[in-house]
């Protein structure tokens, strides 16, 4: 089995830290080691294991949705070839069924796309929705977790790129369509004598004629024998029998037409929509979630042993374990003054509405904004206590530590947290002031 990409790992693994309680080990060398985490949870089946079963599942859908168009192409191609006891078949009416749908669909996904171009699509489109459904039932049966179908569906189908994944699949939908029936016209004209005639009454000859001669414009750079104007007069219903040569003059110019009118276009349509789809897929942001994660593996630790003064040491634990004790409730007070959001992927708490000022710091841009500047005005700063601390937020205690005197640490939701114990050691190591915030509160 195939596993997935580092892009696909990290979406996964951002998905599943915000919406559930797994976590990366805090402890891993690097990203890359810390994502082969999803390799081995849980067990059984691991997240790994089951997002490449939601792709495979997702792929063999796509091949079953082009195998049931090719399949409409075969049958939709001999009523069309319904001759009468002459063996005749209206040459255009041949052209209104094979190709004239086909253009219809061409000519409004066209117009779709031009009305549409400055617009964010978050529609999924029948094609796309029927192969969503169909992931969504096989992974039921197939006992994958939800979080998992979500986060790959969030990965495969985000809104940004929808409209050029619908596209793909509609362009390579028609692309079987047509070529199952080239190759259906092929074998009913092999095995088949029909002479190709047209008829009209409101049109006159020459706009026959000229509609014809149009047509065979492309189909005559590749150097195909196609009717002349000679066996197009000749192929007037009543007028005189055809010819071996006029008849394969007109068998070309059918073949010609699906092939070039019809199914170069949706290939050569079909492969740009899905680079479009793939390129704009990897050039999507990374989410709040992701950037953290990244960051949170993105400078090795750094070490450094040496013997401590007991004397000094046993000072230092007294002086931290006092500033580290934690207090349950925060004074109304607090929320009117400056608060910072470290590393936060959700919405701002509602009791810090009225407060003075909230900077968020997400990024490492917006860390080093922030640690820049110094005043002693008290300053809040609210982490996720569901979330494991690592070691770029120790260092950035630290350094907040010396340009924030009056700095206090918040644990938003530190109830129950299997990191409490860990960010009240935090706390004593940098010798920051902490207390709690429940999302009640």
């Amino acid at each position: 089995m195939t596993s997935p990409t580092p892009n696909a790992k990290l979406a996964l693994a951002a998905w599943l830290e915000t919406h559930t309680a797994f976590r990366l080990p805090a402890h891993a060398n690097d990203l890359k080691s810390a994502l082969n985490a999803l390799d081995s949870t849980p067990e059984p089946t691991s997240y790994s294991a089951q997002f490449a079963s939601l792709k495979r599942y997702f792929n063999r859908a796509i091949v079953v949705l082009m195998m049931f168009c090719a399949l409409l192409g075969f049958m939709a191609v001999p009523p069309a070839f319904s001759i009468n006891q002459s063996n005749q078949a209206n040459i255009f009416w041949l052209f209104i069924i094979l190709l004239g749908f086909h253009m219809l669909n061409l000519a409004v996904w066209t117009l779709t796309m031009l009305t549409t171009m400055k617009q964010q699509a978050n529609s999924k489109g029948m094609l796309l929705s029927l192969l969503i459904f169909i992931n969504n039932k096989v992974s039921k049966h197939s006992h994958i977790e939800k979080n998992v179908s979500a986060a790959y569906l969030h990965w495969q189908c985000p809104n940004h790129t929808n409209k050029w994944l619908i596209s793909s699949l509609s362009h390579g939908a028609w692309g079987c369509y047509l070529l199952a029936g080239w190759i259906m016209t092929l074998l009913l004209l092999l095995t088949n004598q029909i002479n190709f005639v047209w008829e009209t009454t409101l049109l006159s000859d020459e706009a026959f004629i000229k509609l014809t001669q149009t047509l065979s414009v492309i189909p005559q750079w590749f150097g195909i024998s196609l009717p002349n104007q000679l066996d197009i007069l000749a192929s007037r219903v009543d007028l005189i029998s055809q010819t071996a040569v006029t008849r394969q003059h007109w068998a070309n110019f059918l073949l010609a037409s699906i092939m070039i009118y019809g199914v170069f276009p949706r290939v050569f349509l079909t492969l740009v929509c899905l680079s479009i789809y793939r390129v704009k897929r990897a050039m999507l942001p990374l989410s709040t979630q992701e950037r953290i994660i990244k960051n949170r593996y993105r400078q090795p630790e750094s070490q450094s042993r040496h013997i401590l003064d007991t004397e000094h040491n046993s000072d230092s634990q007294a002086g931290g374990e006092h500033i580290s004790e934690l207090r349950s409730e925060l004074p109304k007070s607090a929320f009117l003054q400056h608060w910072a959001l470290f590393e936060w992927s959700t919405e701002t708490p509602r009791p810090l509405h009225p407060a003075k000022s909230l900077t968020m710091l997400n990024s490492r841009e917006e860390q080093s904004h922030f640690l820049e500047v110094t005043h002693n005005e008290p300053m809040y700063l609210l982490v996720n206590a569901q979330q494991s601390p690592d070691r770029g937020t120790r260092r950035f205690l630290r350094l907040a530590r010396g340009h924030y005197p009056s700095l206090n640490l918040v644990l938003y939701d530190a109830k129950n947290s299997a990191f409490q114990d860990d960010w009240q050691r935090l706390a004593r190591e940098t010798r920051v002031p902490s207390t709690s915030l429940q999302s009640k509160d």
